[in-house]
């Protein structure tokens, strides 16, 4: 019976010990848990990645964006690092080439809004050469003849009909884009910086519409990165009727908006925790006593284009946010009750007007709905800095 004792309370020691022993594990592991957390908050997390997507908007768009992130860079007072993808469609995509090159937005408004003699100083001579005029009447001369040589066709048959009869002898387009192309290879030879995409600092990158394919290419990625950031930029920016379709390796593109708005989808594609969208084009929604019908065929034209564009963004951005749930995506625009960003989108002489007011506008913005971008641009920099 003793014998049985012995045995039986060896082997309880025995038991207890591991139970022991685990229990003080357990312990020693919470302890480590504690430890761990607490070295968590004092250890770096990784930084996060920021895209940018500039939107088209011809030389007015252009100039509201170069003011609104002109404002930003102000704002952050040299806290930013700038961006680490950046996109850019038409006339987004002169700024966006600039900006990847590592120049700053200030650098660029202060070029424009003293109109200094700078490689960078967007002139009508950057997107119309000097024979363009010429060059738009000839064009036109081929649009009436192509009319005339078809008239008494329209006396047996529609319209419509008749113009498609005189498809081939109606002209691509009243400008070509060649001073465009020669403007940012000037510039950026000019000032020393680099139109090769795989020598940017940070990655560029440029959509265009295959014009005959009717899809969406990008430049700056797969087998279009060798091609010089110029002629993509050319390529993006053609708008269609308005510029001859731009050719590229034998084929033609046209203007990137075409069924798109904004492309942030392709900065979500990186990778990026955070895009900040610009629309410098919204329909127009001011008071006026001239009624929209009043305003002439080419501010129907404007009004319905931007209300197409703006439909095509606000949808497009809603599919993100469910295609890309780990990334904010924030969107600047005008307010649409504005009158000075409503014109010829291709007109200088509102565009040092554009210029300014998108650095006011989004000093404004800054202040309210995008305070938010600035805590995740530089999270000590608050929104009610200077």
């Amino acid at each position: 019976m003793a014998f049985t004792q012995t045995v039986a309370d060896r082997r309880t020691a025995v038991i207890s010990r591991p139970r022991a022993l685990g229990k003080r594990l357990a312990l020693v592991g919470s302890e480590m848990s504690v430890v761990h957390r607490a070295l968590g908050r004092w250890r770096p997390r990784s930084r996060r990645r920021i895209g940018l997507a500039l939107a088209g908007g011809g030389v007015i768009g252009g100039m509201y964006e170069v003011g609104a992130l002109a404002a930003l860079e102000e704002r952050l007072n040299g806290a930013g690092r700038g961006f680490d993808v950046y996109v850019g469609c038409s006339a987004g995509s002169v700024v966006a080439c600039l900006l990847a090159n590592g120049v700053r937005a200030g650098e660029i408004y202060q070029i424009l809004d003293r109109d200094l003699p700078d490689p960078l100083n967007f002139r009508r001579n950057a997107v119309f050469a000097s024979d363009a005029f010429r060059r738009a009447a000839a064009r036109f001369g081929k649009l009436v003849w192509a009319f005339g040589k078809n008239a008494m066709s329209a006396l047996r048959m529609s319209i419509p009909d008749m113009l498609a009869k005189a498809e081939r002898d109606l002209p691509a387009g009243f400008f070509n884009l060649a001073a465009l192309e020669r403007f940012v290879r000037e510039a950026v030879h000019a000032k020393g910086l680099t139109n090769e995409f795989a020598a940017l600092p940070r990655k560029l990158l440029i959509p265009a519409i295959d014009l005959d394919r009717a899809e969406r290419v990008v430049f700056g990625r797969n087998g279009l990165v060798d091609v010089p950031i110029s002629h993509a930029v050319a390529a993006s920016s053609a708008i269609p009727g308005f510029f001859e379709p731009y050719a590229i390796g034998g084929r033609d593109y046209v203007d990137g908006g075409v069924g798109f708005t904004g492309h942030a989808d392709l900065a979500a594609d990186e990778g990026v925790d955070v895009v900040l969208v610009l629309n410098p084009l919204v329909p127009s929604l001011f008071t006026s006593t001239i009624p929209m019908r009043m305003r002439g065929v080419y501010s129907i034209m404007e009004q319905a284009s931007r209300i197409y564009s703006q439909n095509l963004l606000s949808l497009g951005l809603d599919v993100l946010a469910v295609r890309y749930p780990r990334t904010e995506f924030f969107l600047l625009e005008p307010p649409r009750d504005c009158e000075l960003l409503f014109g010829p989108s291709m007109g200088f002489e509102a565009s040092r007007k554009a210029l300014r007011f998108g650095y006011d506008s989004a000093h404004a913005w800054l202040n309210g709905a995008g305070a938010g971008l600035l805590a995740r641009l530089a999270p000590n920099v608050t929104s009610a800095a200077a």
